[in-house]
């Protein structure tokens, strides 16, 4: 169990029962495999705020962000590999994730002020679950999934399995996230599209997530996805279906962003109404399309 700079942010509340900074995954997995009730911890952003409003800690803490076997950045010939420990500001620095993962790197170019991206993780980004986790919805747009490991197995999760709701996932108390695996699609067009005057420092009242791949003028395999607007980001399932393998048109646009609008499970909160959030997806699908039959 060694110190650093999480344990001494704890102090000022009840400690955890463990701090513990692994030096390998596999120390990690052995942690978690004996240890009860333990939380992982990598940028910590989200959820050092939590402990400082509310007071609630784990037994025990599991900082994962300084584990080198989690901040890689690989390009195989069919996907981009990205560590669960990268950061967000490595997301916007990397040009790898700039040519093969473009969706993601405006997600992240919204997200948070630059001390924050200095820290946020994109496996913290996905495990804390939000149900308006920006880069959450640009990799279910993208059709990601990630690695899960833990001493019993490694397995595969695509992203709408991995999120089951508001700080939930499917997760077992003994698995760790290693990785995310971005597939590149040739061909392939983009948008996100996100509210609020400061977007990239205010959590979303609504954000949208577009990605297809252009052939002969027609979409094939739209992806909509949908953030803050249901207890998951979602995706807009019969909206995509009304525009795949069609062309563009504006009765087209206007008739997917309704279809978008209608699909969405909105409610009232303090960010905005839920005729607020739902009139946001109609205006974003829109804006989306717009942009891709103009280009």
């Amino acid at each position: 169990m060694k110190g650093g700079p999480a344990r001494e942010a704890l102090r000022a509340v009840n400690p955890p029962t463990g701090y513990f900074r692994p030096d390998s995954v596999a120390d990690a997995l052995e942690i978690l495999a004996r240890v009860d009730q333990a939380r992982v911890v990598a940028g910590g952003t989200d959820w050092m705020l939590s402990v400082r409003t509310q007071g609630q800690v784990p037994a025990a803490v599991v900082d994962i962000f300084r584990l080198e076997e989690l901040q890689g950045l690989i390009r195989h010939p069919d996907a981009l590999e990205i560590g669960a420990a990268v950061t967000v500001a490595r997301l916007l620095a990397s040009a790898e994730v700039a040519r093969d993962a473009p969706l993601l790197a405006q997600a992240a170019d919204r997200f948070g002020s630059p001390p924050v991206r200095s820290r946020a993780t994109i496996g913290g980004n996905l495990c804390n679950a939000s149900p308006a986790a920006d880069l959450t919805v640009a990799l279910l747009a993208s059709d990601a999934t990630v690695e899960v490991a833990s001493r019993r197995c490694r397995r595969s999760l695509a992203i709408r399995e991995l999120v089951l709701g508001p700080r939930r996932t499917a997760l077992a108390s003994d698995e760790l996230l290693v990785s995310v695996r971005v597939p590149i699609r040739p061909g392939a067009v983009w948008a996100f599209q996100k509210s609020g005057r400061r977007p990239a420092l205010e959590i979303s009242a609504a954000a949208v997530a577009f990605s297809a791949v252009l052939q002969d003028g027609h979409l094939r395999e739209p992806r909509i996805a949908c953030g803050a607007v249901a207890p998951t980001p979602m995706r807009a399932l019969q909206a995509e279906r009304l525009i795949a393998d069609r062309r563009l048109d504006p009765s087209l646009i206007l008739a997917c962003a309704r279809r978008a609008a209608a699909e969405v499970e909105p409610i009232d909160d303090v960010r905005g109404s839920a005729l607020y959030r739902r009139r946001l997806v109609g205006a974003f699908v829109s804006r989306c399309l717009e942009g891709c039959h103009a280009g």
